[in-house]
């Protein structure tokens, strides 16, 4: 079981388009593993749209897609009862890709 802060992904990385998203789950205390939680649900709403902002981590949405589509029909994925590991994937892809971005997009100081 993997728990994250909604407050620790960087605020200065949230796509100006997923800031209300970002707002949703900005004070909860996630659990990936509870597939189909409220707070899970907002998660996975701000994850796609920084996907989709940023056009990074778009297999890893895909694949997180999959496991909870197939969760919610058949209660399982590749024999696991939740999507706790492919959400975490697409979480830590999204937060690095956010935050090399914004290294990448500082002004270079010039001599």
């Amino acid at each position: 079981m993997v728990d994250i802060k909604g407050n620790e992904y960087p605020f200065s990385s949230v796509s100006s388009k997923c800031a209300l998203q970002h707002k949703s789950i900005k004070k909860k205390k996630i659990n990936l593993s509870a597939t189909g939680s409220p707070a899970n649900n907002a998660l996975v709403n701000f994850l796609r749209c920084q996907v989709k902002a940023t056009k990074t981590c778009a297999d890893l949405e895909k694949e997180y897609t999959l496991c909870h589509k197939s969760y919610m029909g058949t209660g399982s994925y590749k024999g696991k009862r939740e999507c706790g590991e492919e959400l975490e994937a697409l979480y830590t892809c999204v937060k690095t890709s956010a935050v090399l971005n914004r290294r990448s997009t500082r002004p270079t100081k010039q001599l």
